[in-house]
């Protein structure tokens, strides 16, 4: 990429963002003014790593976890593939995904000698983290670029591992999933009916409606007395999707958020900027005579900021064979509940609906814009601002569980998923 393709992608992710971001009146920042810092650094960057690191560096000024770079595989095949994958709990990782099964469950430490929550704060240059905790799958995507040199070591709790990130991505072993303790039927593939009548959904992602469909199908075929859903790894996708999960427990059309997008036409935009040219003398003239509203010198200041907003409340409804509005609902979350799956989540808690159980969600969502640079790569930008029907925000600091539980690393470990387990004691208690 020479120095007028890396000014083309600097300019173009500038100003696609300044036509869709939603969170301008939340940031203290001049945008155009860090377009013009970043400008001669971008010029000046000497390899396509420097320049990429630097495009990263500018988007996570927008401190948004759905806005960033998107790395071309070619720089990021370059510099190789973490061989593993983790879990973080809390503040501790383990090893779920390895090129060896001694190291599966091990405790993550440190790799390279520096300790695992160094490297998610070193992360957050480039990345939005969440109380200290990585967006799904980004740590392990940008672990190769931020460490140096080829030759590493991760410290477990059972030891030191060396490794090397590898050149293709790795056909890596999983560990067993942990089990629940009560006594379950199976029913289909992550679908599962537990003593009392309990049925537990565990949904790891909101991309297949088909799935959400069958879901209704065995709703209507076992008609449950309850229902757990499962979404604490859950990377979410469409919000149809999740939608279509919900449908059943709501009578009629639903809603969740209240959302808002920019909403910019030319000639009002050219309107605006020429009243703002005009002196604050004419302009408190043109409001004594009537000429000018109030109203419409508000309307031309948000477009200078580009926060002139279409507001409005999102609203569902499809069709469905199977009703179950009075049944209880409980979702189990963490911090690796994200983006569609938090819309899901604001089905329920805004409606009151069921209960959050399990750990804060991530707090990102709201359907990103992709734009993809003619030499490979891109940047993709929040285009939906977002709070929950009541306006309580949670982009940033996620949607709070109504019981906090929090998960037990060594139960992981032995096998069993004592959160699992302390959902269903919940409901059979308190919710049956």
């Amino acid at each position: 990429m020479n120095t007028i393709e890396r000014i083309a992608s600097l300019s173009a992710a500038w100003a696609a963002a300044r036509e869709v971001y939603p969170y301008f009146d939340r940031l203290f920042l001049d945008w155009d003014a860090a377009y013009r810092e970043y400008l001669p650094q971008v010029m000046d960057a000497e390899d396509p790593a420097t320049f990429w690191l630097l495009l990263t560096r500018f988007m996570r000024l927008l401190n948004d976890a759905h806005t960033t770079a998107v790395l071309p595989r070619a720089l990021t095949a370059s510099f190789g593939f973490f061989p593993f994958r983790m879990l973080q709990m809390g503040d501790r990782f383990l090893v779920t995904e390895g090129p060896d099964e001694k190291v599966l469950l091990r405790e993550a430490l440190a790799i390279d000698g520096i300790p695992m929550t160094e490297w998610v704060r070193r992360l957050d240059a480039y990345q939005v983290t969440v109380q200290g905790h990585a967006y799904q799958g980004r740590l392990e995507k940008w672990l190769p670029l931020l460490m140096q040199g080829t030759d590493h070591t991760l410290l477990t709790d059972g030891g030191e591992i060396p490794f090397c990130c590898v050149a293709e991505p790795p056909q890596r072993r999983k560990a067993p999933e942990p089990a629940s303790r009560f006594p379950s039927e199976q029913l289909a593939d992550s679908l599962w009916m537990c003593e009392g009548g309990i049925l537990c959904a565990r949904i790891d992602d909101m991309l297949h409606p088909d799935r959400a469909e069958r879901f209704q199908r065995l709703l209507k075929a076992h008609f449950p007395n309850a229902v757990l859903f499962d979404i604490r790894r859950n990377m979410g996708g469409m919000t149809l999707c999740g939608a279509k999960y919900a449908q059943p427990f709501f009578e009629g059309s639903f809603s969740g958020c209240q959302k808002w997008t920019q909403k910019r036409s030319a000639v009002d935009a050219a309107s605006s900027a020429q009243l703002l040219r005009m002196s604050p003398e004419r302009l408190q003239a043109m409001q004594a005579d009537g000429t000018l509203s109030r109203e419409a010198l508000d309307d031309a200041r948000d477009y200078a900021r580009r926060t002139h907003y279409e507001r409005y409340q999102d609203s569902w409804q499809f069709p469905c064979d199977v009703h179950l509005p009075h049944c209880p609902v409980l979702l189990l979350t963490s911090r690796d509940t994200i983006s569609a799956a938090e819309d899901f989540c604001c089905f329920f808690r805004s409606n009151r609906r069921g209960v959050l159980m399990g750990e804060s969600t991530f707090g990102s969502t709201g359907s990103p814009l992709p734009l993809a640079f003619s030499e490979g790569g891109g940047v993709q930008i929040v285009s939906v601002g977002y709070t929950l029907l009541d306006g309580t925000p949670f982009i940033g600091r996620g949607i709070a569980p109504d019981v906090v539980c929090a998960p037990d690393v060594d139960a992981y470990r032995a096998g069993w998923d004592d959160q699992l387990d302390t959902a269903i004691q919940y409901m059979r208690e308190n919710m049956l």
